[in-house]
């Protein structure tokens, strides 16, 4: 596999933990049974892909990853601290640091153009602008460029983009300023083969240059081989 010229923010290999869960559990409601979830245990560097039917908790699990939710039962550990319990304002700081999240609906801001779309996880964490190399502009144009966002597409607001570039754009929101951790919600969703395939290759390529790990959720089984690790959860009833 070959990855873009330009591979910012390489890191040596490490061994710790980059995530571990256990008896994760979660409820909408007080009236909503307890969704619970198979442990984890992800080292620094290798890749999770999780699957199962639609309603299964997928992306319920990675909200409780992503600090979006707070899990009812268990423990979460994410790079050596304890993240099941913390306050809603300590978590987003967290995500803000160390997570790159690519969202299933994208969350990208309508009126920003997309290469200010992709800075934002820059200007909003201090950690993030200091580990994007060689300047946060220069990295997102690298990224945008790889996902094969046109130069002349960068200034448009990015509502006039097509759902496929938006989804790319998302992509390289996440991967901007080296985050720790990806978790990619049906990322290639609406890409077509081609675009799918410069994803995965730009996605693995740069997760390995930084040792970053990576939890990718995808009906999509034919990605599947592209990983360390598969989770299947099972269909609810």
């Amino acid at each position: 596999m070959t990855g873009p010229a330009h591979l910012p923010g390489q890191a040596t290999q490490s061994t710790a933990t980059a995530l571990q869960s256990r008896n994760l559990g979660f409820r909408w409601g007080r009236q909503q049974p307890l969704l619970t979830f198979p442990d984890l245990h992800l080292q620094t560097g290798e890749h999770l892909f999780l699957h199962g039917p639609s309603g299964s908790g997928k992306s319920t699990l990675l909200s409780l990853l992503a600090g979006l939710q707070q899990p009812t039962t268990g423990e979460l550990m994410m790079l050596g601290e304890d993240v099941s319990h913390r306050a809603s304002g300590d978590r987003d700081r967290f995500r803000a640091d160390h997570l790159g999240v690519i969202f299933q609906q994208f969350n990208l801001v309508p009126y920003l153009t997309p290469l200010a779309n992709v800075l934002l996880p820059t200007r909003l964490s201090p950690l993030r602008r200091q580990r994007a190399t060689p300047t946060p502009t220069a990295e997102a144009a690298s990224l945008l460029g790889a996902l094969a966002i046109a130069e002349d597409h960068w200034q448009r607001p990015v509502s006039q983009l097509s759902i496929g570039q938006q989804q790319r754009v998302a992509a390289a929101r996440a991967l901007t300023g080296a985050p720790e951790i990806i978790l990619a919600d049906e990322p290639t969703s609406a890409l077509d083969a081609d675009n799918r395939d410069r994803f995965i290759e730009l996605l693995l390529t740069l997760a390995k240059a930084r040792h970053t790990s990576v939890i990718f959720v995808s009906h999509d089984l034919g990605l599947a081989h592209h990983f360390h690790h598969q989770v299947c959860l099972e269909a609810r009833t």
